[in-house]
């Protein structure tokens, strides 16, 4: 009785609420309807979704209108960074200042930002009450109460009568400030770099390699791999069934993308530029050449430069202001009054001519013999001699430090740093500069003496130079008729190319148009005989060619795609901008029906400086809707992809057990002719190429290898000279033996020169450089903590938004 008592107390008071409940659980979940995303294996719905979008975007409303409160009391409102979801600050203006925005958060926003939730706290990151209020106080510059923010919230959400109280809107903030902290660790500001950084930027930047190197290919251990299993298979394809496969990401994927396939006539200016020249006349060249002639000067022979500057000091020298520049040269009476630099120019002089140093001698006394032949021009020789000996003491004296200082530096611009270093002397030499200055005669013994003295005071005979001015000389007509034929035959092969693709456009748009006039017209079924276009094609002097059925990303690594690139120039009010045009990516992008033709690069909307050399006709002769794939439908793509990775991995561990025991180039190159390969010998190879302006950098080169990536690169600059490392290639299906086996600087001088940069600042080319290594850094956190893996949409996220 006891038992059969305790049966009926669990049948009629237990049970019914545990049926109830296991009812009502599976009633909310149809009424929930299907999961409309995955984030890191927890079931999201509609309504799930909806609930965070609600929260973030209550929370941004409500920090926006505290940010709006506090520049109304005069405050400082430090805005969230990294910023939040919803709030956004708008730039401030000449008419605006700076103000805060809401934008309304969308599903897949709102998915990704609680995603960093769920990090955070996967993680152990957590928010205190302090740090709450601390965020709550900065963000509205300390202008706001606790009842400034409840007073805002009751505002914001109409009242009590939502329910939403302010402990509700503290533990909602408490969240957003989850993602938000974690991801202000992650996110790095690149204009701070640290010495670590800098140091590495500038290795990179500066430091020069040799290497010897081998490939080991994944593709000769294919057959090694084996076949996957079927719960292989099914992990691969759960793995990237969303995502689609990029090759020149490396991105494995099976999401299928939208296709098409496209057929082009293509027009080359080159193809008719030899019929234009043809047409070119020999009277039509010379009559160019003559009309043109300034266009085919012969270059000046740069021996005539330095005469000019010495004219441009000449002419002045007959004025007052002239007299102090010219005198400057002949400074070196006062100049040598110290013992030491008299003997140290006697030094300089005497191996250039023997003969003067015994002249040398003389101008111990400085002053006296400089007015001596002022006085006697009689003399010429004499004092003819002085003032010159003089100047070039001076001139060695000096250009010695200028040129050490500025080795590409001219003769022009040591004479400009002598005279100013004179002119700080004092100004007693400008005075006994003056009477040689006014004196003409000195030119008469300069003239005589030109070879000995041509570098310095030659500047008197030297104004005779610009009064008799070279004759002008040109290229001979038979040396420069070949450039001038071509140059008038290009507008003539333009007009033929123009008026080729005119035709078969007109051919072309002709049976479009009686194809979408029938009536049922089949749109799979092309209105064009390819074999007719081809022969009309060829006929007109152009070319026909097709792309087959390919997505976006497939395209994209064609020949056809990489040609078919224009650059437009736009005109816009901050000036010109240039425009990198692709016809792929304009025929993926655009919603033309299927077989119409269209013009590429075509009428640009804006002037342009010349017609493009190059143009198009194309048209879609095929078209396949991108969509989610079930195993069967990708298997053969599933299993070839896991094949390709396992064959990866190993030629990678292969790779790196030959690195570990090569330490020679013998035993390097002894390893390659095992392999079956040949070793690369890459002589002073570079991180970067060498780019001038402020230009973006690109990777440098390394001659015999293709698809040299940051991580090739990476690979060998971070080893030292005399040991091997494995350098991957882009794609991460060949692997490098490399030996480091030298170094145009070691490191202890690369750091020695980095110091020498530093003066009170970073060099610029670190700063850029270490910013976008920053950047790169960045990415790569982000791909570690948002793998596409951890958030799975099941329907299109935007079908949510179009829908709220």
């Amino acid at each position: 009785m006891v038992v059969f008592g305790a049966l009926l107390m669990v049948a009629f008071i237990i049970l019914p609420p545990v049926l109830q409940y296991g009812f009502q659980t599976q009633t909310v979940d149809n009424e929930r309807g299907n999961i409309v995303v995955e984030v890191d294996e927890e079931n999201l719905y509609r309504v799930d979704v909806d609930n965070l979008r609600d929260k973030y975007n209550l929370v941004a409303r409500v920090m926006a209108e505290a940010i709006g409160q506090s520049l109304i009391l005069k405050g400082s409102p430090q805005p969230p960074m990294p910023p939040i979801p919803g709030l956004a600050i708008r730039p401030a203006t000449a008419q605006t200042p700076s103000l805060p925005e809401f934008r309304p958060v969308g599903a897949e926003e709102a998915v990704l930002y609680y995603a960093w939730v769920k990090k955070a706290d996967e993680i152990g990151l957590v928010v205190d009450d302090a740090s709450v209020r601390e965020f709550m106080r900065e963000t509205a510059g300390g202008q706001l109460s606790d009842y400034d923010y409840n007073a805002i919230l009751m505002t914001v959400t109409g009242g009590e009568r939502s329910g939403i109280t302010y402990d509700h809107f503290f533990e909602m903030l408490r969240g957003v400030l989850m993602a938000q902290k974690l991801q202000a660790l992650v996110f790095r500001d690149g204009r701070v770099v640290t010495p670590g950084t800098a140091w590495v930027a500038y290795r990179n930047l500066n430091r020069s390699l040799s290497t010897e190197m081998f490939p080991v290919s994944a593709s000769e251990f294919m057959s090694k791999v084996g076949e996957p299993t079927s719960a292989q298979i099914t992990e691969m394809f759960e793995k990237f069934k969303h995502q689609p496969a990029n090759p020149a990401m490396n991105q494995t994927g099976f999401m299928q993308m939208d296709k098409i396939a496209l057929a082009y006539i293509k027009g080359d200016i080159n193809d008719f530029l030899d019929a234009a020249k043809t047409e070119i006349t020999d009277a039509e060249i010379a009559a160019h050449y003559e009309a043109n002639k300034d266009s085919y000067r012969k270059p000046q022979l740069p021996s005539a430069e330095p005469e000019t500057p010495a004219n441009t000091e000449e002419k002045p020298a007959e004025e007052t202001p002239a007299e102090e520049s010219k005198p400057a040269g002949e400074e070196p009476a006062p100049m040598e009054t110290p013992e030491a630099p008299a003997e140290e120019m006697k030094k300089e002089e005497a191996p250039a001519e023997p003969t003067k140093t015994e002249e040398e001698a003389k101008p111990a006394d400085d002053a006296k013999p400089m007015e001596e032949p002022k006085q006697e021009p009689a003399a010429e020789e004499k004092p003819a001699e002085e003032p010159k000996t003089e100047e070039p003491k001076s001139e060695e004296s000096k250009p010695e430090e200028a040129k050490a200082e500025d080795s590409s530096m001219t003769a022009r611009d040591g004479g400009v740093q002598l005279v100013s270093f004179l002119q700080e002397e004092g100004e007693e030499p400008a005075k006994t500069e003056e009477a040689p200055a006014e004196e003409k005669p000195a030119e008469t013994p300069a003239a005589e003496t030109p070879a000995t003295e041509a570098p310095m005071e030659n500047e008197a005979p030297a104004t005779d130079a610009p009064t008799e001015e070279a004759p002008v000389e040109y290229k001979p007509l038979a040396e420069v008729q070949d450039q001038i034929r071509t140059r008038l035959a290009q507008p003539k092969a333009q007009a033929k190319m123009q008026a080729a693709l005119a035709e078969i456009r007109h051919e072309l748009q002709g049976k479009y148009e009686d194809h979408r006039s029938q009536e049922n017209a089949d749109d799979t079924k092309s209105p064009y005989d390819s074999d007719n276009l081809e022969k009309l094609a060829k006929h007109l002097g152009l070319s026909f060619g097709a792309m087959p059925l390919s997505d976006y990303f497939e395209a994209s690594q064609t020949a056809f795609a990489q040609d078919a690139i224009h650059f437009d120039f736009v005109f816009e009010p901050t000036g010109p901008r240039t425009l990198n045009r692709s016809l792929v990516a304009e025929a993926f992008e655009s919603n033309n029906p299927m077989f119409q033709p269209r013009a590429f690069p075509g009428d640009s909307q804006t002037r342009r400086f010349s017609e493009p050399e190059v143009q198009y006709l194309y048209w879609k002769t095929d078209a396949k809707q991108g969509y989610a794939p079930n195993l069967e439908d990708v298997k053969d793509l599933v299993i070839k992809a896991w094949k390709e990775q396992e064959a990866a991995k190993l030629a990678k561990e292969h790779a790196e057990k030959l690195a570990e025991q090569i330490k020679t180039k013998e035993e390097l190159a002894k390893a390659a002719t095992e392999a079956g390969a040949t070793v690369i010998v890459a002589e002073n190879i570079t991180y970067f190429n060498q780019l001038s302006g402020n230009q973006n950098l690109s990777l440098g080169t390394i001659p015999g290898v293709e698809d040299v990536a940051q991580t090739t690169m990476e690979a060998l600059f971070s080893t030292p000279v005399g040991s091997t490392t494995v350098a991957p290639n882009s794609k991460d299906n060949v692997y490098y033996v490399a030996l480091i086996t030298g170094e145009g600087e070691t490191n202890e001088q690369l750091r020695d020169n980095l110091m020498a940069a530093i003066q009170g600042a970073l060099p610029a080319s670190v700063s850029m450089y270490a910013s976008q290594e920053e950047n790169m850094v960045t990415r790569a956190i982000l791909l570690d903590f948002f793998d596409p893996t951890r958030i799975d949409w099941k329907i299109d996220p935007t079908d949510l938004d179009s829908n709220s």
